[in-house]
């Protein structure tokens, strides 16, 4: 009966060592994509999206057109896809640095710049 109880401590001992190496894991990969182990809607949305960028999913795909259809046609709808996203990609851009330039500034910033009017300054009347 002694084996049996060393078994069964040295289970336990193995369990919870896996448990602990299964939160040092969670932990590290909480800390290369914050979003996918938040949990939320966030890590939801994080995670879908990681699976569909991942390249070999991709290939595969792209593999299986090709033998569905054309290869020229797959080719040439890819050249499409990818300039239309480029477009997309640069139209974004655009769009954060008109955003970026008609924000209104944060109160400490316009304070603490040099060329502040005399009437916000202390001192001045």
């Amino acid at each position: 009966m002694s084996r049996l109880t060393e078994l069964r401590a040295r289970r336990a001992d193995l369990l919870t060592r896996c448990a602990a190496q299964r939160a040092d894991l969670a932990r590290r990969i909480a800390e290369l994509r914050p979003g996918a182990a938040g949990g939320g809607p966030e890590g939801a949305q994080a995670a879908g999206r990681g699976g569909a960028r991942h390249p070999l999913g991709w290939i595969a795909v792209l593999a299986g057109l090709m033998l569905v259809t054309r290869a020229r046609e797959v080719l040439s709808l890819l050249v499409f896809i990818r300039s239309a996203g480029e477009l997309a990609v640069r139209a974004v851009q655009v769009l954060r640095l008109f955003g970026h330039r008609d924000a209104p500034r944060a109160a400490g910033a316009a304070a603490a710049s040099p060329a502040a009017p005399a009437e916000s300054r202390p001192g001045h009347a």
